[in-house]
This record gives C-alpha cells, sequence and structure tokens, in this order.
C-alpha cells in the first residue's frame, strides 16, 4: 500500500487528504479541552503521518532513531502521567522540538549527523522556509482537483473570476464606509450585520472548521517540505562547481592515462599543476586547531587560581556541615553566599574542557601527558566548587524547606558531577565521542528529572523535615500539584489535621473542572487525586 502511494500520480493529493484527516483528529483532541491522553496520542499519529508520506527519503534506522523516538514518547506520556504544571509547559515546547529535529536527522534533505550543529539550522529551514513555499502547492492541487471537468478557457475564467472578487475587497469597505457615513439609514440598515456576523463567528462549527483548514495545511507543507525540498541557488552553484571540477580531473587522469606511453614529461608537468590546487583543498578541509603551549598556559594559570580557591574551601566546608559555620555567618548567609557564582564557574570550566578537549592540536607524547595532568586538576577542583555548592544548598534547605526550584537545582547539581565524569573519562580515553555523550546524557537526565515525581519528592523531604524539626510549610504543601496528593492526605489524616483543609480549599476549583473534561484530557494523576481528596472530604 505505500509503496503504491509513493508511485501514485495523486501523491500529493492524497497527502493532502490525509493531512485533513490528521488535522480533523487534532482539533477533536486539542479544540476546548486541557492537554491529556490527547498529546501522546497525536504524537503517535503525527510519527505515522510522516513515515507514511515521506518514508522514500528515510534514511536507515538506527540505535539513535529508537533512543530519540523512546525519548519523545516518554516525554509525551507525561502530559497522561503526571501533573507538574511547570515540566508540562516546558514539554510543551521540548517535545515539539525534539520531534522536528528527530524529522529533519530522519527525512531532511541534507544527511547531517546526529550530533551536528548544523541540524538545527536545517530543521529551521525544513519547519519555515520549505513549509511556507508548499502553502502554493495546496492551492495548485485544490485548483488542479476542482477544475478537472472544466476546459482551459473555464479554468482561466475562473481564476480571473476568483482575482475579481479579491480585487473588490479593498474597493468595496473604502465605498461602503463613505455610503454608511452618507446616509443614517442605509448605516443603521448594515449595523446588523456584524451581529450576525459574531453569531456566525461563535458557532461551534466554524472555529473547528478553520482550526482544520490551518492544520490540515500546515501538516501538508511540513511533510511536503521533505518530499520535494528546494535547493537554493547557492547550493545549486556549488554542486555545479564540485561537479566540473570532478569532470576536470578525471579528464586530467584520463589524459595522463593516454599520454603516459608518449611522453612521460607531459605527464608531470601536468601533475604539478593539479597539485597545488589538490593541496589547497586539502588545506581548506583542515578543522581549526588551538595551539597546545597555549592551551596548557592558560590551564596552569586557571589551575593555580582554582587550587588557592580550594585550599581555602577545605578549611570550612566539611565543618560547616558539621554545623560550625565561619565567624558572622548565618545557615541563609553562608548558603547564600557565593552559591550562584561557583555554579557559574563550574558551567565556564565545563566550556574550557570542551574546547581543551575537542579543538586543541596533539603536542606529542610529553604534551599530551602534561595537557591530562592540567586537565585532571581542573575537573577536580570543579568537583570540589560543585560539591561546596551542594552543600551550600542543602544547608539552606534544612533551614527552609524544600520547594521546586531548589530540587530542580540539586537535579543540575547531579547533572553538572556527571558531565564531569564523562569528562575525566575522555581526559584518560580519547576515544570517548565527548559532544555525543554529553548529548545523551542530557536528553536522558531530562527524561528522569520528569519521571523522578519532584512534587512527591519534595512532600516526602518536607515531611522528613517536619519529624525533626516540627516545622512545616502548609500552604506550600497544598499548592503542590497533583501528584503529591496521596501522600499529603495520608499525612493530613495521620500527623496534621491542619493541612486538610489547605488541601481542599486550594483544590477545590480545580477539581471542579476536571470532573467536566472529556476524556482527551484525561490524567492518571489528577484522577488519583480526585479520589483521593474525595476520601478526604469524607472524613
Amino acid at each position: 500500500m505505500i509503496d503504491k502511494i509513493m508511485a501514485s500520480p495523486n501523491r500529493a493529493l492524497i497527502t493532502l487528504l490525509s493531512a485533513l484527516m490528521l488535522a480533523i483528529i487534532h482539533q477533536y483532541l486539542f479544540y476546548g479541552n486541557e492537554i491529556g491522553v490527547s498529546y501522546p496520542i497525536f504524537v503517535i499519529l503525527f510519527y505515522g503521518f510522516m513515515f507514511l508520506f515521506a518514508g522514500d527519503r528515510m534514511r536507515p534506522l538506527t540505535m539513535i532513531d529508537a533512543f530519540m523516538a523512546g525519548v519523545v514518547l516518554m516525554l509525551a506520556l507525561t502530559f497522561l502521567l503526571y501533573d507538574n504544571e511547570p515540566l508540562r509547559i516546558l514539554n510543551f515546547l521540548v517535545v515539539p522540538g525534539l520531534i522536528i529535529l528527530h524529522m529533519t536527522y530522519l527525512v531532511g534533505r541534507k544527511q547531517r549527523q546526529w550530533w551536528d550543529i548544523g541540524l538545527i539550522g536545517t530543521a529551521m529551514d525544513h519547519l519555515l522556509p520549505q513549509s511556507i513555499r508548499h502553502w502554493g502547492t495546496v492551492a495548485s492541487i485544490v485548483v488542479k482537483t476542482g477544475g478537472r471537468g472544466l476546459g482551459k478557457t473555464q479554468k482561466t475564467a475562473a481564476f480571473k473570476v476568483f482575482i475579481g472578487l479579491i480585487a473588490s475587497v479593498p474597493i468595496l469597505i473604502v465605498v461602503v464606509a463613505l455610503l454608511s457615513s452618507a446616509d443614517g439609514i442605509f448605516n443603521q440598515y448594515l449595523s446588523g450585520f456584524p451581529e450576525w456576523l459574531n453569531q456566525l463567528t461563535l458557532t461551534p462549527g466554524l472555529p473547528r472548521v478553520i482550526w482544520i483548514l490551518i492544520a490540515g495545511v500546515l501538516l501538508f507543507s511540513y511533510v511536503w517540505g521533505f518530499v520535494q525540498p528546494m535547493q537554493y541557488e547557492a547550493e545549486k552553484r556549488e554542486n555545479a562547481h564540485w561537479k566540473n571540477e570532478k569532470a576536470i580531473v578525471s579528464a586530467s587522469e584520463i589524459e595522463k592515462r593516454e599520454d603516459v606511453s608518449v611522453n612521460s614529461i607531459q605527464e608531470n608537468q601536468t601533475t604539478n599543476k593539479i597539485s597545488p590546487d589538490t593541496i589547497h583543498s586539502q588545506a581548506h578541509r583542515v578543522p581549526f586547531r588551538l595551539d597546545p603551549v597555549i592551551v596548557g598556559t592558560m590551564l596552569l594559570v586557571i589551575n593555580c587560581v582554582y587550587v588557592l580557591f580550594v585550599l581555602v574551601q577545605f578549611s570550612y566546608l566539611f565543618g560547616a556541615g558539621e554545623g560550625q559555620l565561619p565567624s558572622d555567618l548565618s545557615y541563609a548567609e553562608y548558603a547564600r553566599s557565593g552559591f550562584v557564582e561557583l555554579i557559574l564557574v563550574t558551567g565556564i570550566n565545563f566550556f574550557i574542557l570542551i574546547i581543551a578537549l575537542q579543538f586543541t592540536r596533539s603536542s606529542g607524547k610529553i604534551g599530551s601527558v602534561v595537557q591530562q595532568v592540567l586537565l585532571f586538576v581542573l575537573v577536580g577542583c570543579s568537583a570540589i566548587m560543585l560539591y561546596s555548592a551542594f552543600i551550600r544548598l542543602n544547608l539552606y534547605e534544612q533551614a527552609y524547606g524544600y520547594t521546586y526550584i531548589r530540587f530542580l537545582v540539586h537535579a543540575f547539581m547531579i547533572f553538572l558531577a556527571l558531565l564531569l565524569l564523562i569528562a575525566a573519562l575522555r581526559i584518560r580515553y580519547t576515544s570517548i565521542p565527548l559532544i555525543r555523550w554529553y548529548i545523551v546524557l542530557s536528553l536522558a537526565a531530562y527524561v528522569a528529572v520528569n519521571y523522578v515525581g519532584m512534587d512527591n519528592r519534595i512532600a516526602e523531604l518536607n515531611i522528613a523535615r517536619y519529624h525533626q524539626t516540627g516545622i512545616i510549610d502548609a500552604s506550600y504543601l497544598a499548592s503542590l500539584s497533583a501528584d503529591a496528593v496521596p501522600l499529603l492526605r495520608e499525612f493530613a489524616q495521620r500527623e496534621y489535621p491542619n493541612l486538610k483543609g489547605e488541601m481542599l480549599d486550594r483544590q477545590a476549583n480545580f477539581y471542579l473542572g476536571e470532573a467536566e473534561s472529556s476524556w482527551t484530557s484525561f490524567n492518571t494523576a489528577r484522577h488519583r487525586a480526585k479520589l483521593e481528596l474525595s476520601t478526604l472530604r469524607m472524613e
């Protein structure tokens, strides 16, 4: 069936009709509904749509494709499984971006590697220019399909009538405005049209039809931009220049082979003429690399400052963990002092590591050993700075409780520690592809943050802090998402009855709306929380 669609002369029409069908499903799932199970359903349908109608442009599937599809699907499923609002908003933006990058890697007009930064530019090219140019393709398909029974003269007349209607719109606007000002009765007669137009606009069917038409055109133009991509003039000239050079080199080689038995001196002259160009072209292919002496000097100077800072940190870092703070510093002052600066310095160190590992020339065996030692010192100092920031934040949380931002900062620091570990491995084993590992780890870490159950974990930590200090912020706990409701309901029943009123007051309106939503908005966390709150109300 797929092969028949690919070979059909009506492939564009079939693709357009399928895009409109997918748009109908899209408006049914999302129009007037809150996002829930509808999100993963549409993601799966969109993947099927792209594979069906752009499958002939697809490169062979690999493990990275399975990994990317798994990441996209797991992030899409969070709209069904969890209710964390900040992550829902972020995933609403991240998932389409990942899908666009994945589609560009699979079926893009430029066969780029998945770790190539140029993939982003190619993705934007397919999203905007390549798609926009096919808006006219939609109109041509409609005209061609609608005019199959008409002759050439009739098609021309219909097209001219359409142009005349479009051209008359601005003139009518001016004329009607002038006539309305000239005659009050005429103006009163026309005043009834806006009310009728508002009623037409507010009817349930019209907005849905507009939604379907716009979504259908966008879906078709996007997939058709992969099927029939546009080649830019600069690329055409580059390809033509490359083909001409290849033809010239081939002709030269043939000529040399023909003349080798006649005149060897002439062959040597021809070779000497060609070799400078070859050397010049090869020189342009050499990637940019920094001098190892310059990089080593920078690392030595920076490491001296870092080692001094680390020695100062050791004088009170571990003592602070036991409650022995520097003089004249409270928990809050100690935790806040330098925390942001330490994270920024660690980020700068990552930039230095990437430059030193990826863009520095080889300097022989001794030079490589020296550079490895300097990089290990940099990684070690960065790890101690990261640990210092971790301790400071931990002290602050013990004193003031756990929140979304503090939890995410903790997760980010753990992520930085893993990046440091990979950098240390890369220093020792130079064959490790650093950028690829970083990309895979970043995606895996982001999925892990979504599935760790942030709200439930924050509630657990605050309850544990309550057991130690007797202090708790009931209002903040009640403001957590539906993910934490089962644990909070149990805590309110057994240990903290005052939390019951906070939970019912804060979330009554939300669950009233949940009861009126359709199945497309179904979310397991909200459904479970609704049952828990119903139990809490009856007690």
